[in-house]
């Protein structure tokens, strides 16, 4: 049976970005507040919520994040309540109440406002907690040593950069991570390439896995566990640590974590439901075989990549009239497809960019 005594995250994060977009908020920080009755886990992000998260939700004896930023003069702490006249109480109870825009404008204004003065990561990070507030309050350890971090962990959740830096880093404690152990990626680094870097390194033995949030974490609940890279029981076990730590957890194949995570999920989704529907509309209503449906479905989406990857996505419409589907597309609306309403929108959109391009 596979058990998390110690579960190690590498990287505290910033949410300067998350700042940026204007669309975040703290809403599963704030629950989690809630449900453990620490008022400052209101206040976390990132990683360090799910730190919290798998001590207090999950049970998880020992839970450490490592991060240089830790020690750094760039770790800048915005205090919500002196620096952005946001009481604590309220910010949590407009979380919950579901009216986050009550309070977050303020925060994201101060945040904004002091960004371009706080070095980026790992010089610099803005946080709303110390380092010694996580530890006292949020009852979670907080290191500068990587290799103190992973060393007997039973798990271990990768919050580095992205691009080539996640190599260089594990590099120098590759040795120090325990035989079996299991390593999970977030949403900086695909979990294929993850698995690649380990056996590159020559530790080929890792139990390679996601722990992905498909979102960002302080924002909603959820992860999603890569199948297919890992030992089906180990696979099963951090599914259900997840389920308890974040409230809501998927099993993934490992390869799909790109398309129905991040940015990418906006197009997977849509494309998802348009194959599920014509799938049944032409099955159940045309009674065509299963196989020559697929394969009427494949060449579409492979044609349709292949148009993209010539054309250019800031060209297409110059290369196909979105007005061109619109005469030919709707006579396939029928059965499941007509139920779901879904093509009549698709092609109220194309109509519209077909408006535009002329």
């Amino acid at each position: 049976m596979v058990e998390f005594e110690k579960v190690a995250i590498l990287g505290a994060g910033c949410w300067r970005t998350h700042a940026a977009t204007g669309i975040t908020t703290f809403k599963r920080a704030c629950e989690v507040a809630d449900e453990t009755g620490i008022k400052e886990a209101a206040l976390t992000h990132s990683s360090i919520t799910y730190a919290v998260e798998l001590k207090h939700l999950a049970g998880v004896d020992e839970v450490i994040v490592s991060d240089p930023v830790f020690e750094e003069d760039g770790f800048t702490v915005v205090d919500i309540e002196e620096d952005c006249g946001v009481d604590l109480d309220e910010f949590i109870e407009a979380h919950l109440e579901g009216d986050p825009e009550d309070v977050m404008p303020k925060i994201r204004d101060y945040v904004n406002d002091i960004a371009d003065d706080v070095p980026k990561p790992p010089e610099g990070a803005i946080h709303f907690l110390t380092p010694e507030e996580m530890e006292d309050k949020l009852k979670i350890e907080i290191t500068t040593d990587d290799s103190e971090a992973v060393e007997d962990a039973d798990l271990i959740i990768s919050w580095l950069p992205k691009g080539g830096v996640q190599p260089k880093i594990f590099k120098r404690i590759v040795d120090d991570i325990p035989e079996e152990c299991v390593v999970a990626n977030t949403c900086t680094i695909p979990t294929r390439q993850f698995k690649e870097m380990f056996e590159d390194l020559g530790r080929d033995d890792l139990q390679v896995t996601s722990y992905h949030p498909a979102t960002v974490p302080e924002h909603k609940g959820q992860v999603f566990v890569a199948e297919g890279y890992a030992d089906e029981e180990v696979v099963d076990a951090v599914y259900e640590l997840g389920k308890k730590a974040r409230g809501l957890a998927f099993k993934v194949p490992g390869y799909l974590l790109g398309p129905v995570c991040d940015m990418a999920s906006a197009v997977t989704a849509i494309v998802y439901a348009a194959l599920l529907t014509f799938r049944d509309a032409c099955t159940e209503q045309l009674g065509a075989p299963v196989d020559f449906t697929q394969n009427m479905a494949a060449e579409a989406l492979k044609m349709m990549a292949k148009y993209m990857e010539e054309q250019g996505l800031d060209k297409l419409e110059e290369g196909l009239d979105p007005a061109a589907l619109t005469n030919t597309a709707d006579s396939m609306n029928f059965g499941p497809l007509a139920e779901s309403d879904l093509l009549p929108k698709a092609l109220k959109v194309l109509e519209e960019y077909s408006k535009k391009a002329e």
